[in-house]
């Protein structure tokens, strides 16, 4: 049963590869700061290699913000556990 929910959730994440812009998203268990934005309207191609050009807004500011708030706390998580790995004794707490 675990199995074929895993697929469902990778068939049903995969369904739309590059829906329209959304919002800017932080995961502190990956460290990263996500956003998808579609091709002519949010990011325009500029040259022949592929590069693409993508501008943030002043309304994207605030959510950027909140996101490197979630990247220094991961930053720091994953801080303590390199130094609990080398022998400090320390209790890592996991963001939230």
């Amino acid at each position: 049963m675990k199995r074929f929910l895993a697929v469902a959730l990778v068939l049903l994440a995969s369904a739309d590869p590059a829906p329209a812009a959304t919002a800017w998203e932080a995961n502190s268990r990956r460290c990263e700061i996500d956003k998808w934005f579609t091709k002519g309207e949010d990011a325009f191609e500029f040259n022949a290699e592929g590069k693409l050009l993508v501008s943030i807004k002043p309304a994207d500011v605030p959510a950027i913000e909140r996101g490197i708030a979630i990247l220094k706390t991961c930053a720091r998580f994953w801080s303590c556990v390199r130094a609990r790995d080398a022998g400090a004794k320390k209790r890592c707490r996991i963001p939230r």
